[in-house]
């Protein structure tokens, strides 16, 4: 007879199967779904938002490009911030998997007889090991941590977005319906504090004096009216209950810290992003290369030629069909940047002359407006009056001076621009280096 075999004669017991620490955070895997679902569209958004912002604000109105630069920061940082969260979350979560499946597999925990160290450092090893239980919980807390207050802070510029832009829509509709837009900063910074001075005098008041206020005296129904008001406007903690929570455990001043810090370090990643959208290379350095600035001479610019400027790009500087110009005329465009250049046209607009005639006012308007530039060519005033220009297969509106070339010598010539100080408005005051663009016969 044979002999019985391993299973009918000692059926072995049930393996213990791996399983999850008994106090993992209920949500981890909602949290891992949320974070790599969205954190490849929030950088990719983030990307876009820079680009996208640096082409459209100076074709605003300077008054709309502040607040459009305004929106962008808040905007950019909240998508930032959340991007920053998901993706240490991410790195975080990475590091509780790996300790939950290294567990897993060597569930004895540490073996210090297998190591090949001394007395000592086997003693000091111990002493400092961690339990995985314990190193599992912290990991776990700690990526849960980073996405919940990652979150709480993106929280917090919603409201703030929301009331900047509020008010300075309602300072810019009051300044433009007085017809005082110079108004515009001084009365947005006026009427801003006014909005907010109420509450931070409720708040010290409220940490002053409070316990000392009896529950049915008006100097506390008035705080409580106070509070009332601004949180229903956002500006409470409870609005925000994810950086409240942190805060109410790990101190006020710490988590202010923190909050700060975070806020700070994506308002620098969205407002770098946004120069490097303005730079052509971004970062770095060309070593002693001579200093590459407009209006050098002896420098030839890539951006004052259309046919080395990039594909669909409004230009914001004056700018020739190409290096090397052929034919009779050639096109000298000035664009018109409205960031710089709405306030000198809007000073034209109130001092051409009014009437019925519109061909009339327009030609004034024109007259006006290009005596606030001046062209010169080899160093002689271009003897050629400019027209408007409108280019809307790149939204692009400015000057054009068809410059004559059969009288030029051939060889090397070179256009003198000197253009009017967008911070004069209405003044022929000229920058203080003219734009000079070289060309070839």
């Amino acid at each position: 007879m044979l002999p019985p075999s391993r299973s009918e004669a000692d059926p072995p017991s049930a393996a213990p199967v791996p399983s999850l620490p008994g106090r993992t955070t209920p949500t981890w895997e909602m949290e891992l779904l949320l974070s790599g679902a969205t954190v490849f569209a929030l950088w990719q958004l983030a990307g876009w938002m820079a680009p996208f912002t640096a082409g459209l604000l100076p074709r605003l109105d300077p008054r709309l490009s502040t607040i459009g630069a305004m929106l962008y920061l808040y905007l950019a940082t909240g998508v930032i911030t959340l991007g920053m969260a998901f993706v240490l979350h991410l790195a975080l979560r990475a590091y509780w998997v790996a300790l939950v499946g290294m567990h897993s597999v060597f569930p004895g925990g540490l073996r210090l007889d297998r190591l090949r160290a001394g007395p000592v450092a086997r003693e000091a090893l111990r002493r400092r090991w961690q339990d995985m239980d314990q190193a599992m919980e912290r990991a776990d807390n700690r990526a849960t941590l980073v996405f919940g207050l990652g979150i709480g802070v993106a929280a917090v510029l919603v409201p703030i977005t929301l009331m900047v832009a509020a008010l300075y829509g309602l300072v810019l509709g009051l300044c433009w319906a007085l017809d005082r837009l110079d108004l515009v900063p001084r009365l947005f910074i006026a009427v801003t504090g006014l909005v907010l001075l109420p509450y931070f005098l409720c708040m010290a008041l409220d940490r002053w004096l409070g316990e000392r206020l009896t529950p049915e005296g008006w100097p506390r129904r008035a705080l409580a009216a106070c509070f009332g008001l601004y949180a229903r406007l956002g500006m409470s903690r409870e609005s925000n209950p994810l950086v409240t929570l942190y805060s109410s455990h790990v101190g006020e001043r710490r988590s202010g810290v923190v909050v700060t810090a975070i806020i700070l370090v994506s308002i620098f990643l969205a407002s770098t992003s946004l120069d490097w959208q303005q730079a052509d290379l971004g970062p770095g350095q060309y070593g002693r290369f001579p200093e590459s600035g407009r209006g050098l001479p002896g420098t030839v610019d890539g951006a004052h030629y259309a046919s080395l400027q990039e594909p669909g790009e409004s230009p914001e500087r004056p700018f020739l069909p190409a290096p090397v110009l052929r034919g009779r005329h050639a096109a000298l465009v000035l664009p018109f940047v409205p960031a710089r250049h709405a306030r000198h046209l809007a000073a034209c607009e109130r001092a051409s002359p009014g009437g019925a005639d519109a061909a009339a006012t327009r030609l004034a308007l024109l007259d006006c407006y290009a005596g606030l530039h001046e062209v010169k060519l080899d160093g002689r005033p271009l003897p050629v009056r400019p027209e408007f220009y409108l280019d809307p297969s790149r939204d692009l509106r400015g000057l054009i001076y068809m410059i004559p070339l059969a009288e030029l010598a051939p060889g090397r010539h070179e256009l003198e621009i000197t253009l009017p100080d967008p911070r004069r408005p209405g003044s022929a005051s000229p920058l203080p280096r003219p734009e000079r663009i070289p060309f070839w016969r």
